[in-house]
């Protein structure tokens, strides 16, 4: 049997020397009374399953098994193995955290997506509800089971936008039919900030769901034809900026329409600058085009979205525009930046497992409320819900924000 999607990735799968380093978080950062480089938990599915095969070494010693034909891709047995992961990537992160490094491990992620998609290409069930959003992207452009025609709902009758504009705000799907109130901020703080954006009217679903969960092409959506899409309609709008709230589709556009792991695949490559909201303000601030004028007196941190932070290397800017507010005391959690524990959220985990992505959440709702801070604040609508779910459903007292909305009560 052929594995076309395994066999690019070849070199890589064969590269590791399976020397656990991907199970925990071996560069702590230190703490009073904690020795330097203590060993904390870094695998939401390892931590959870407790066998080898869900960390990621096991995962690539499971994909060269498949290689070999010592495992049938077809086994329904390792469905979770495959599919219980929020592909977080920190287990890329502690491979690669120091010298000397192994190197292969940047390409882990893309290791577990390759065995999803022949895992689909094989025909097997999806767990959860993830065939059927794939199923549903493909004839309404989005995964929430929601109406194509209602994707601008949101936006306020009397707020009007050009058809042409050097910025396009790429919304996203979570955004545009679940965390409305996101996309309905980021409208605001642009209008007043006088920025020159537009939002498509034919904007896609990016992609993102689809590429996680191993449905690139399938018989009932094309990927290459989504990203094909959404980069004409950001060439009719003559834009040069892609701004967006969301990480997910920040991860998309900046590096999986270009990378080597996707872009020949998708055939969407362009030369549009690609900024995460908090990049377009941190700058905004730099050229004093962003003043605040009201007070916000809490105390916060914030939770780095993984498709962010170890994904695409953004860590500073959210936090440069969040202590920018006034007002705002700022606390870092144990776990940040690069070791960031993951909200559980990605990876097709809430739409697969669910109930486990909220337990997963919970893990951080705890190390922010031994912080006494008032608020989680992040920079990614997945984050904004499976955090807020967990809150929820734990009754814990803390809120949950996301940097845009802050930024928003700030301006007044």
């Amino acid at each position: 049997m052929t594995y076309k999607y395994l066999e690019r990735l070849k070199d890589d799968i064969y590269n590791c020397l399976h020397c656990r380093l991907c199970t925990f978080t071996w560069k702590w950062p230190t703490k009073e009374g904690w020795p330097p480089g203590a060993f904390e938990p870094s695998c939401p599915a390892g931590e959870k399953f407790k066998f080898e095969t869900f960390f990621a070494g096991g995962k690539s010693w499971l994909a060269r098994a498949v290689l070999e034909g010592e495992v049938d891709i077809k086994d329904p047995d390792i469905v979770d193995i495959l599919f219980a992961c929020p592909t977080c990537a920190n287990c890329e992160q502690q491979c690669t955290l120091e010298e000397p490094r192994v190197g292969y491990r940047h390409r882990i992620v893309a290791i577990i997506e390759a065995l999803r998609a022949e895992y689909v290409k094989a025909g097997m069930e999806l767990p959860g509800r993830q065939k059927a959003f794939g199923v549903h992207t493909g004839k309404e452009h989005n995964p929430y089971m929601e109406k194509h025609e209602d994707r601008l709902k949101w936006l306020p009758s009397d707020i009007k936008l050009p058809e042409k504009a050097e910025i396009v705000y790429f919304v996203g799907c979570t955004s545009s039919y679940r965390q409305k109130q996101l996309a309905l901020a980021t409208v605001e703080v642009f209008k007043k900030l006088g920025v020159d954006f537009t939002i498509l009217k034919d904007e896609w679903c990016c992609g993102s769901p689809l590429l996680r969960t191993g449905q690139w092409e399938t018989e009932w959506v094309s990927v290459s034809k989504i990203a094909q899409h959404n980069v004409n309609e950001v060439k009719k709008a003559g834009a040069e900026k892609i701004v967006t709230t969301c990480a997910g589709c920040y991860r998309t556009w900046k590096i999986d329409y270009l990378g080597e792991v996707y872009g020949d695949m998708l055939g969407a490559k362009h030369d549009f600058e690609v900024l995460h909201t908090t990049e377009l303000l941190e700058q905004l601030i730099k050229d004093g085009k962003l003043e605040f004028k009201k007070e916000i007196n809490m105390k916060v941190t914030y939770h780095d979205p993984c498709h962010l932070g170890r994904h695409s290397g953004v860590y500073d800017t959210p936090r440069n525009v969040l202590t920018s507010i006034p007002g705002i005391e700022f606390v870092e959690m144990p776990r940040s930046r690069e070791v960031s524990w993951c909200c559980g959220s990605g990876g097709g985990v809430k739409s697969g497992y669910s109930q486990w992505a909220v337990e997963i959440a919970y893990e951080r709702v705890k190390e922010a409320e031994a912080l006494g801070v008032d608020a989680i604040v992040s920079a990614c609508p997945f984050c904004y819900r499976n955090i807020g779910d967990a809150i929820k459903t734990y009754g814990s007292h803390l809120k949950m924000y996301d940097i845009i909305e802050l930024v928003n009560q700030a301006l007044g």
